[in-house]
């Protein structure tokens, strides 16, 4: 059984060739494979028509000279392309005046007050909303395919007979599985955790069913179908069915009919993207583009509606980013007046040599002080790559022009450690350095911010202390911000916003791809650190079941006294908790302390300690006091110890790999040997295999790339704040390519049709947001 689209892909792929084999290997895939073809669409009798046109006129083709043959074989690519653009994509009719979208939804047609109530439950206050909220998946159900040709990861619509249901229960896990056979197969559906199945399932014994789902390879590996949906029908619904997010109470059938009914919305829409635009990306109009969203009449209709809708978005925020830039531009900057000469004395005083990156992350920050054009940059490095040593020489630089430096940091273990280390270096420079976070006393925080503002503190180093309304600058000439993404946009801003014209630098140790970058930091310019000092051991990283976590305890302890070395135990708790079974800080401080390193000295850090007690018990592990400090996951940012060569990680399960590898890079930060070892309790096979990715790899871009696929970039970045990521269809991983199209695009819209409609609209969407992209 054949669809049309993959009839008609396949005659596009042969006719490609383009020469006397494939012209026979063409004629003959048609004549085996025309009468194949069993598509609900052949119900339309124009589709027919133009069909059997179609393979006639290639048919025809054998009775032809040799040239004319091949020529009309050339002719194959167009005719499939306007035959699928043209016959499997549908729009709407708008012959009605359609309801506006900002109509409540308690007034679409099919929605009462029960409803209303359910469809607000998925944010749905508005008909816009509704024709906005768009399928999560789609069953192909053109396509019923028998059991026994199933194949495993490969998404079928099946059908046949529930013969038998029960459950099993396995400690928390409830397990409920079905029989269904079709008279000469049979497979397992299984549902986890979803006891409420059973009686529905109970329901259909005996009964023909519909079922769509992904088949895996079970315990025993019999092909079986986990979560599948079920359907109960005389006859299958020959189409592409959209699956939607749903909320208690709905059904799939119940907010499909809603949408359907209120469909003729998409009517309210423009086209905004200029002409010029669509017919070289090849885009659908907006009409149709919804249609194949909720309703596509095929394959192909489903994927451009995608990428049309996909592609508006990061158009729109890709004009936003722009507008933002020429907005600040206008404003304009300070070009900074500056030597080199402080900062060469500085460098030339350090016992090792900048890396090449490192050097030239530094001059691409120099020549943006020096222009005319406030500097907006993002300055991106793995753990451990130098990049605080880099903003140290901004703040040199900032400085040598006659300006007032902030860095703003996350929290006050690494505020504290970086005014550490930039006090001891800058202060023989004659730069003054303080530093200012929540426990400073009242008595210091009046002495700094009246320093600040008359001009006789050159650095302030700090929490979100230093965005407090007091605070204020006698000429704040550059603002560091390290991990940004930790921050709302509104801090960043009210930060920025301390002097006339900053000039802004955001350091990151999450390694992002260029294409997200643009996306995710506005339109910032980036420079990566993507060297390592010298010297430096690759971290050997292990993953453990947590029976063997006493091994892992002998080797820490020989290794602090052989060797005199220092390891970090993290937990993901600070105290137990009924709620969640994982093991805690404190009670792992007392039994190990009692135990396993009963003669050692330890320390405890986490975040409900003061910042005072905080700096004591890191201040003793520096000094080598502590030799075995444990901590929640307070010590994931900056916190750079040297002799410190060993992480061990329990229930490393509950930990994002951004994350581990946040706190992998603590040690190895010397020129030891160090190790990461990965204790994990209770963790499934995805669990399992995500920990023993992250073992086999010490490059923080495939880490970070294999975390935004499993968790998406929203929750990755930390961006659900950003409050300008809410794409409802783009996708920033797989999207990579149409947000490089879409910034190519926006830049020829700005250049040329400044006063476009899409202008307009880009000012609806964003407004007041558009003076945030700049922040990042």
């Amino acid at each position: 059984m054949l669809l049309i689209e993959e009839f008609l892909d396949n005659c596009y792929q042969i006719a490609k060739k383009i020469e006397e084999t494939s012209l026979n290997e063409l004629i003959e895939y048609i004549e085996d494979n025309f009468d194949k073809i069993d598509d609900p669409l052949l119900l339309d009798n124009e589709i027919k028509q133009k069909l059997s046109e179609f393979t006639e006129y290639i048919l025809s083709s054998k009775k032809l000279p040799i040239e004319r043959a091949l020529k009309r074989l050339q002719q194959v690519s167009g005719m499939v392309e306007r035959f699928k653009y043209n016959y499997l994509t549908s729009t709407l009719e708008c012959s009605d005046v359609p309801k506006p979208l900002d109509t409540p939804i308690k007034y679409a047609k099919g929605v009462g007050p029960s409803r209303e109530k359910l469809l607000k439950k998925l944010g749905i206050e508005t008909i816009g909303d509704l024709i906005n909220c768009f399928p999560r998946d789609y069953e192909d159900r053109r396509k019923i395919i028998p059991i026994v040709f199933i194949r495993e990861n490969e998404k079928v619509t099946t059908k046949g007979i529930i013969k038998s249901v029960e459950k099993i229960k396995k400690g928390d896990l409830v397990i409920i599985s079905a029989l269904l056979q079709d008279g000469i197969s049979q497979v397992v559906l299984k549902w986890f955790n979803q006891e409420f199945k059973e009686l529905e399932l109970k329901q259909l014994i005996n009964k023909e069913v519909y079922v769509s789902g992904t088949p895996k390879r079970g315990f025993f590996g019999a092909i079986e179908i986990q979560n599948p949906e079920i359907s109960l029908s005389n006859s299958p619904e020959r189409e592409i069915i959209p699956i939607y997010p749903l909320t208690e109470n709905l059904t799939q059938k119940t907010l499909r009919k809603i949408i359907e009914d209120n469909i003729s919305a998409v009517c309210n829409y423009q086209d905004v993207i200029p002409n010029e635009i669509v017919e070289i990306r090849k885009l659908l109009d907006i009409k149709r583009a919804y249609i194949g969203m909720h309703f596509p009449r095929s394959s192909f209709h489903q994927k451009l509606s995608r990428k049309r809708l996909a592609y508006e978005e990061l158009l729109l925020f890709q004009l936003a980013l722009f507008i933002s830039r020429k907005n600040v531009e206008k404003i304009g900057g300070i070009a900074k007046q500056l030597s080199g000469q402080l900062a060469e004395k500085f460098v030339n005083s350090l016992p090792f040599k900048l890396t090449n990156a490192q050097i030239r992350a530094h001059n691409e920050i120099r020549q943006d002080l020096m222009s005319p054009n406030p500097m907006n940059r993002l300055l991106q490095g793995d753990v451990g790559s130098g990049k605080t040593l880099v903003a140290e020489l901004a703040i040199i630089d900032n400085y040598e022009a006659g300006f007032q430096s902030a860095l703003m940091v996350p929290t006050s273990i690494l505020a504290i450690q970086h005014y550490q280390k930039i006090f001891n270096h800058l202060t023989n420079l004659g730069i003054r350095v303080a530093l200012l976070i929540g426990s400073t006393s009242q008595k210091e925080k009046d002495k700094i911010k009246f320093a600040l503002k008359n001009g006789d503190l050159d650095v302030i180093i700090g929490t979100h202390a230093l965005i407090q309304e007091d605070v204020h600058f006698a000429n704040l000439g550059l603002v560091i911000i390290d991990e940004q993404h930790r921050f709302g946009v509104k801090q960043r801003e009210e930060l920025i916003s301390k002097g006339k014209v900053v000039d802004t630098l955001i350091m990151t140790a999450t390694p992002i791809p260029r294409t997200l970058s643009l996306t995710l930091y506005g339109d910032l310019d980036v420079s990566i650190i993507d060297e390592m000092p010298p010297g430096r051991k690759e971290i050997k990283t292990f993953t453990l079941k947590h029976t063997r976590a006493k091994e892992v305890y002998k080797f820490v302890k020989d290794q602090i006294i052989e060797n005199g070395d220092q390891a970090y135990i993290v937990y993901p708790l600070i105290e137990q908790s009924d709620q969640i079974n994982a093991k805690a800080a404190e009670d792992m401080y007392e039994k190990l302390s009692k135990e396993a390193f009963a003669d050692i000295p330890m320390g405890l850090l986490h975040g409900r300690m003061s910042d005072f007690e905080k700096n004591e018990v890191m201040s003793k592990f520096v000094k080598g006091e502590i030799k075995i400090l444990v901590s929640t996951s307070v010590i994931e940012v900056g916190v750079d110890v040297p002799n410190a060569t060993i992480m061990v990680i329990e229930n490393a399960e509950r930990f994002g790999l951004a994350q581990l590898h946040q706190l992998r890079g603590r040690v190895g930060r010397g020129s030891k040997q160090s190790y990461c070892f990965l204790i994990v309790s209770e963790a499934g096979e995805e669990a399992w295999d995500r920990l023993q990715f992250f073992a086999s790899t010490t490059d923080g871009f495939k880490v970070a790339e294999y975390d935004m696929r499993l968790r998406g970039p929203g929750e990755f970045f930390g961006t659900r704040q950003h409050g300008m990521m809410d794409f409802k269809v783009a996708d920033l991983i797989s999207d990579s390519e149409l947000i490089m199209l879409a910034r190519e695009d926006a830049k020829w819209i700005i250049e040329n049709q400044a006063e476009s409609g899409i202008i307009k609209k880009v000012f609806e969407l964003y407004g007041d947001r558009i003076k945030l992209l700049d922040v990042g």
